[in-house]
């Protein structure tokens, strides 16, 4: 029973810190979309274009779980805000 237990709480573990690697890369990727949009470096015409068709797509692909599915809308409406971020030089309220 102890082992059970250990190996829970060392998934649980490596879950979070997968989780917090993927908020920190998330979050490098917006910086580095916001940068490239306000040098001009990055089309935000075409990342809003790429953006939206993929949650439109997304859904329909069989392919992703539900939690998968939840996680890429998720980090594609925060892509949205960068953008909207680098163009309006607002944050979102």
């Amino acid at each position: 029973m102890k082992n059970s237990k250990q190996n829970v709480e060392q998934n649980s573990a490596s879950i979070e810190t997968i989780a917090g690697q993927l908020v920190a890369m998330q979050m490098l990727l917006e910086t580095v979309i916001i940068d490239g949009i306000r040098s001009g470096a990055l089309s935000s015409d075409l990342l809003i274009s790429a953006t939206e068709q993929a949650l439109e797509t997304f859904p329909n692909n069989k392919n992703f779980s539900q939690n998968e599915l939840i996680g890429a809308i998720g980090t594609l409406n925060s892509a949205l805000e960068a953008i909207t971020v680098a163009t309006t030089r607002k944050v979102p309220e």
